[in-house]
């Protein structure tokens, strides 16, 4: 018992040795030496840049690419839209039907070239002398209404400065129509001095009679409608107007009183261009893109149907 409590003294005081030591940071007297580790070796400093060349610098300048965008889609504006001016009181090329629709030659080949141009087109009336101003004021775009193209030398039948033709799009020889019942009448200045010419007013047949017949008295009416009434009614002897319009008028209805009397006047000076549409100058490219589509309806035989409906024959 004495030497196990012996053994038990001599364990604790070993084991508090060890304690202390520990304690002290000392090495235990069985551990074995500590073995040096290498110091790290100090860093080298960094080798030197070589410049940056021109180009390399610039390139520093550009700035940095962003995301590819998406571009902003521009909605669809639709159609293009066409506002024409047209009389309505010059049958059969623009009057009103038996409904109150506007119909016409004028209006059904004005119709066909908006389908060509895939364009929206609407019409608004204006008396005969205010189409030309209402084009200049931008109240339309073109005026499609059986108006002459202007020769040049010739007396206008109305202000067109500022105004640019497209290709006529029918021929408009003038002709003198009288009453079946009435003597036959020469068509010459003497014989025509004093007569009563009915004739719409600011027309080309309106300054025709008073140039041509000077001596004769143009009765002139503000539509072609009321100067042929005038010479039904026998208001007038006579009338002056567009030949395919007095074919038309007096094929039937209150046009069965007249007929046509004489040849016609195909002067080139004053008849020889024909109808077109009127648009503002600086409108060029709108007055090709008519003519363009003018062509397509005369070669695809569209014009020939549009006329026919109207005249016994084609009037282009």
């Amino acid at each position: 018992m004495r030497f196990l409590l012996y053994l038990n003294t001599i364990a604790i005081i070993l084991l508090a040795g060890a304690l202390v030591r520990l304690y002290e940071d000392a090495p235990l007297p069985w551990a074995a030496p500590p073995v040096a580790l290498a110091a790290d070796p100090a860093p080298s400093a960094p080798a030197p840049s070589p410049p940056l060349t021109a180009e390399q610098y610039a390139a520093l300048q550009l700035p940095l690419p962003h995301p590819a965008r998406t571009p902003a889609v521009a909605p669809d504006a639709g159609p293009e839209k066409l506002r024409l001016l047209t009389e309505g009181d010059y049958p059969p090329f623009n009057f009103r039907g038996a409904q109150g629709d506007l119909t016409g030659f004028d209006i059904e080949i004005a119709n066909a070239l908006c389908a060509r141009l895939r364009a929206e087109c609407s019409f608004e009336l204006r008396p005969w002398i205010e189409l030309v101003p209402a084009l200049k004021r931008g109240e339309g775009d073109a005026v499609v209404a059986s108006m002459l193209i202007p020769v040049p030398g010739r007396e206008a039948p109305a202000a067109v400065d500022g105004v640019v033709f497209t290709e006529r799009y029918y021929s408009t020889p003038g002709h003198f129509a009288a009453r079946r019942t009435g003597a036959p009448v020469a068509a010459t200045p003497a014989a025509l001095a004093g007569k009563r010419i009915a004739v719409q007013a600011g027309s080309v047949h309106h300054a025709y009679v008073r140039h041509r017949f000077p001596e004769a008295r143009p009765l002139a009416l503000p539509t072609l409608a009321e100067a042929q009434a005038a010479l039904a009614g026998g208001d007038a002897d006579l009338l002056f107007a567009d030949r395919n319009a007095l074919l038309r008028w007096t094929a039937a209805g209150e046009g069965a009183c007249c007929r046509l009397a004489g040849s016609g006047y195909g002067d080139p000076a004053w008849f020889g261009e024909g109808a077109g549409i009127a648009l503002r100058a600086g409108d060029e490219a709108l007055r090709d893109r008519l003519n363009a589509a003018l062509e397509e309806l005369v070669a695809d035989g569209t014009y020939a149907r549009i006329s026919t409906r109207y005249f016994a024959n084609n009037i282009y």
